[in-house]
């Protein structure tokens, strides 16, 4: 592992937590080690009721909060370590990239709309986890403390050492139906303000006697405090000496938007003094709690689009939201045909004729999740998950891209010879570059600021390098479980519309009237909507494109209502300033008119 350097120099160094010594590797062409250690979803590790699930839930509880205390100018801070994606300016590599046209225009490290959106975040994950696995090493003073004046029994201890070294960074699988009322909902333990630990028995009077420890999966607040008051101050008013860790509103200045005037001109990050979902509406000015600021989610499945998206009847056994469908068809023979189809939400081949079926992607999945988690709506509440720069501060922003992971080695173990497949395209359409000037991203391509050694001269992780997991020392619960018969096992977690009608035309609660018609030889009538956009249409500035089922016929208007919608695009833009350190900064050489367009399914 790396060690800790000094704030503004160097480099750290990214590699994956200890081996277990009893992983054994088989020589099959899909990655496959027996004895790994397993991430696990977030809510089956907070509810378990095995022991050393419970031990590796209350490190997991007790190491997070401690991680997001560290002062805000440590380089190996949470709140730096958030920063890579997009904000504050970054400072974390000692090098700029040579800008491409195509790139990504505005700040921070993050890949977005290109071939190594996936990649990138894979040794993006592995630096969290890794750094979390590390403030854990102070528990071990904790527990020789048990040990010696709490009389902790030695063997006890030494279970909770191992739980330590075994434990990795779990996911939140929002696609999937959670198991304790079978529903799509954000599940409590992202809601909580307390959850539930299992501290050893000698230590429990240093916790609540309730067994509850404030949820740090709930938010994230700015660890540098008022002196006067204690309470957290706002992101954009750091202390004296610290300054330059100030985070900005977003967008910094607007350029002629087309925004009506009633609309605040900038997302205020740097007036809140912890992160937000659903919590920032128009026209507020009063101070917030800080806790006040992430009570929307609790009601996120009564919002619009989150309810349409992932309503369902129990009526229907395999019945899918429109998160679980969507899984369903990008992991579905037919759909996605190479790894840039799949990968990224990158439109290299208008006017090719290319099939119907490949504008479904990750990124686009991803890209719809930043949006119903965070809010990006005024009159519903908006939060930092929906706004790039500083998305990467919400706790569920972790949990979110480690099931980002997770998919891409489910598309890895199905598709193992797709990657970086697809050939440059020699006519693509742009948004005003020319095919020549457009490169797709290759899996040599450095995925910065990650390095592999303590170094900044030595090498930069790229896709190439961190291709296969394993080698990361982490298997996922479901593949360690069902690689052997992974697409059957897809089609039970993540049902599709497939499913629905089969379950829809068995069921007895199914009127006549709604029973699927011209449902022949396994096949029906599929509508899908085909979206390419423009990402960087308002300069940068995340937008909604929502779509609604048209009223009567011989009406010409359309009727925004609840149950006429149907679905939306979500750019998830995030304009914001940038410095030369940045993978994204903008210079001549990336005009506006030279940004790829974008394309999505619904």
């Amino acid at each position: 592992m790396g060690e800790a350097i000094p704030p503004e120099d160097g480099t750290y160094s990214i590699k994956g937590l200890p081996r277990p010594p009893e992983a054994m590797r088989f020589p099959e062409e899909i990655p496959y080690v027996k004895g790994l250690s397993v991430r696990k979803e977030i809510s089956s590790l907070a509810n378990s009721d095995d022991p050393k699930e419970r031990k590796q839930w209350t490190l997991f509880v007790l190491g997070l909060e401690r991680f997001k205390s560290m002062p805000v100018d440590d380089k190996l801070s949470y709140f730096q370590i958030a920063g890579v994606d997009g904000a504050p300016e970054p400072r974390h590599a000692p090098y700029k990239k040579t800008k491409k046209a195509g790139d990504q225009p505005f700040g921070g490290y993050c890949n977005h709309n290109s071939l190594n959106f996936p990649a990138w975040h894979r040794p993006y994950m592995l630096l969290f986890e890794l750094r979390l696995q590390r403030i854990w090493e102070n528990m071990k003073l904790i527990i020789h403390e048990c040990v010696s004046k709490h009389e902790l029994p030695i063997s006890e201890a030494d279970e909770w050492y191992k739980v330590a070294r075994t434990w990795r960074m779990p996911y939140w699988d929002w696609a999937r139906r959670q198991r304790y009322d079978e529903d799509l909902v954000c599940p409590p333990v992202l809601t909580q303000v307390a959850v539930r630990i299992y501290p050893p028995a000698t230590m429990k009077n240093q916790f609540p006697r309730s067994g509850l420890y404030p949820n740090p999966l709930l938010s994230f607040e700015n660890p540098e405090k008022d002196p006067k008051t204690g309470k957290p101050l706002p992101f954009g008013s750091m202390p004296e000496v610290k300054t330059k860790w100030n985070i900005q509103d977003n967008p910094i200045v607007h350029d002629e938007l087309l925004l009506t005037k009633d609309l605040p001109a900038e997302a205020p990050w740097s007036k809140t003094s912890a992160i937000s979902r659903y919590g920032i509406f128009k026209g507020e000015k009063e101070e917030k709690d800080p806790v006040n600021y992430c009570t929307g989610l609790e009601g996120a499945y009564g919002k619009p689009r989150w309810s349409i998206m992932e309503q369902h009847s129990k009526d229907y056994a395999c019945n899918p939201g429109s998160l679980s469908d969507a899984v369903n068809r990008m992991f579905s023979e037919g759909y996605n045909s190479n790894w840039g189809q799949f990968a990224s939400t990158k439109w290299i081949a208008e006017g090719k004729g290319c099939p119907n079926t490949v504008y479904i992607s990750l990124e686009y999945i991803h890209n719809n999740i930043h949006n119903l988690t965070g809010g990006s709506d005024y009159a519903t509440g908006m939060g930092h998950m929906s706004d790039v720069p500083v998305a990467a501060f919400d706790p569920i922003f972790w949990l979110h891209h480690v099931q980002i992971d997770l998919l891409l080695a489910i598309w890895q173990c199905l598709n193992p010879k797709l990657w970086f497949d697809n050939g440059q395209s020699g006519d693509s359409d742009t948004a005003g570059a020319t095919a020549s000037s457009v490169t797709d991203d290759k899996e040599t391509d450095p995925l910065e600021p990650f390095h592999k050694e303590n170094d900044p001269e030595k090498e930069v992780w790229t896709a190439q390098a961190c291709r296969d997991w394993t080698e990361l020392n982490y298997q996922y619960d479901d593949l360690a479980e069902f690689q052997r018969e992974l697409r059957s096992h897809i089609n039970t977690i993540y049902p599709g519309t497939g499913h629905l009608i089969e379950s829809m035309e068995t069921s007895s609660n199914t009127p006549d009237g709604l029973r699927p018609s011209q449902h022949q030889n396994g096949l029906w009538k599929d509508y899908i909507i085909n979206v390419v956009y423009d990402r960087y249409a308002l300069d940068g500035l995340s937008y909604t494109i929502q779509f609604f089922i048209g009223g009567p016929p011989g009406e010409d208007t359309t009727n925004f209502e609840k149950h006429n919608y149907v679905g939306h695009v979500y750019s998830f833009g995030g304009r914001h300033s940038t410095s030369e350190g940045s993978c994204n900064f903008d210079d001549s050489s990336a005009s506006p008119y030279q940004r790829l367009r974008s394309r999505s399914l619904i």
